[in-house]
C-alpha cells in the first residue's frame, strides 16, 4: 500500500474511534514520509554503529522505531535528542520484545553520538 494511502486510512480509522488529535496528523505524516524517503541514509547510519547486527537481521519493530527516531531527531529536528531517545525506548518497551529497549537505546545512542550529540548517560542520568 502507498504510504500516503495507508496514513489516510489510519487517520480515518482513528478519527472514527475519537483517538486522534487532529493537530498531530500532519506531524505524523511528515515524520513517517521522512523516514521512508531517507531509509537508505538512516540504514547506513545504523550499520555504522551496529556491531554484529546488519539491518536486514534486525527485528522489524525495533528497526522501525530507530528509523522514526532518527528521522525525528536528525532530519526533522522535531524534538530534542533526549526526548526522542526516551520516546523510542518507551515504544520499544510497549511494542518490542524484552530486549528491545536496550537494543534501541544502544543503537540510537551510538548514532546520536556519532552525529555530534555529546551527552553521556551514566547511571540513568544524562550528563555533559
Amino acid at each position: 500500500m502507498d504510504p500516503d494511502e495507508c496514513l489516510n486510512y489510519l487517520v480515518v480509522e482513528a478519527q472514527q474511534e475519537l483517538i486522534l488529535d487532529p493537530d498531530n496528523v500532519e506531524y505524523a505524516r511528515a515524520l513517517t514520509l521522512t523516514a521512508i524517503d531517507r531509509v537508505s541514509q538512516i540504514d547506513q547510519a545504523i550499520d555504522e554503529v551496529s556491531v554484529g547486527w546488519p539491518v536486514q537481521r534486525m527485528p522489524k519493530v525495533d528497526l522501525s522505531i530507530i528509523r522514526l527516531a532518527y528521522a525525528e531527531a536528525i532530519v526533522l529536528k522535531g524534538a530534542p535528542v533526549e526526548v526522542v531517545l526516551d520516546e523510542a525506548v518507551e515504544l520499544a518497551k510497549e511494542f518490542g520484545t524484552h530486549a528491545s529497549p536496550k537494543f534501541v537505546n544502544g543503537l540510537l545512542m551510538g548514532i546520536f553520538r556519532k552525529m555530534g550529540w555529546s551527552r553521556i548517560v551514566k547511571n540513568g542520568t544524562i550528563r555533559e
